[in-house]
Formats: structure tokens, sequence, C-alpha cells
């Protein structure tokens, strides 16, 4: 097993993208809550935080990309 230091920048990296997933999961359980609620201005924001999120994962994935 080999010893990956607290300031790695892969590590840093994995827990940043782990770190966008979990805002991703929250996001769709917010826009289902608005579903069931049918409170549109909350489904808006959920959906615009969905995408602001999807954006933030497309440039993390285009620029750690190997």
């Amino acid at each position: 097993m080999t010893n990956v230091p607290d300031n790695d920048p892969k590590r840093a990296g994995k827990h940043d993208f782990w770190g966008w997933v979990l805002f991703v999961v929250s996001a769709l359980f917010f826009i289902a809550s608005s579903i069931r609620t049918g409170d549109v201005v909350a489904l808006l924001g959920g959906v615009f935080f969905l995408l602001a999120c999807a954006v933030f994962i497309a440039s993390y994935v285009g620029t750690h990309k190997g």
C-alpha cells in the first residue's frame, strides 16, 4: 500500500470531484421535493443549481483529464 501525502493534488482533486457529485445528488433531491409540493420557484432554483453543478463538474473534468 502506498502512502499518499495529505497535500497531494490528486487526493484533493478526488475530494473536490466527490464533493460536486454530492451537490448534484442534493440538487436532484431538491428538485424531487419541489415537484412533490408543486413549488415552481423551488423547482427552478433546483434546476439552476443542478446546471451550475454540471458546469463546475464539466470544467473540473476538462482540466483534470489523465
